[in-house]
């Protein structure tokens, strides 16, 4: 009856807590995609994260999970404002370094390889002072992507607490 008069969805009573975040985060999501659609489909993102490998890593322990995905969330950010701070500082040594120490997150939090690769060539234009025009490029690519992914892990991150919470 309540979607036979215009409402999107609904929940019966007794509220399921994890019945209504599911739900919640599905219309957010779908009012998102469609907002993204409207404005352009190249500006549509796609999911850079996938937790397949940290959920097999960890056993599917939410505790773990969560944990690893803090320190992604905390770590990233400073990393990227080192990586951005050393182009403007032609600090080859740091951005290789800053470089070097955000790889292994890709793999874990279940990002595309060619991110690793990119990655790699930042550090060795870095490594032989050839930083180009292209290797500022990747590196603002690299950015956007790690920032998407900060956001993603965030929801995610909050789900795998909210579901576990009764546990």
């Amino acid at each position: 009856k309540c979607k036979a008069v215009g409402m999107n969805d609904y929940i019966a009573k007794p509220v399921d807590e994890r019945l209504l975040y599911s739900k919640i985060v599905g219309i957010v999501k779908n009012k998102g995609l469609r907002k993204t659609a409207k404005k352009s489909t190249k500006s549509a993102k796609i999911k850079c994260t996938n937790l397949e490998y940290l959920s097999v890593r960890t056993k599917s322990n939410p505790k773990l999970m969560m944990e690893m995905i803090s320190i992604y969330m905390e770590q990233t950010p400073p990393l990227i404002d080192a990586m951005k701070q050393s182009i403007l500082d032609k600090d080859w040594d740091l951005l290789g370094a800053a470089v070097h120490k955000i790889i292994p997150s890709f793999s874990i939090m279940g990002m595309s390889p060619e991110l690793e690769n990119m990655a790699k060539k930042i550090q060795e234009a870095a490594k032989t002072n050839q930083f180009t025009d292209d290797t500022a490029e990747m590196v603002i690519q690299l950015e956007t992507i790690c920032k998407q992914a900060c956001e993603e892990l965030e929801i995610e991150f909050n789900l795998i607490k909210i579901l576990n919470r009764e546990k």
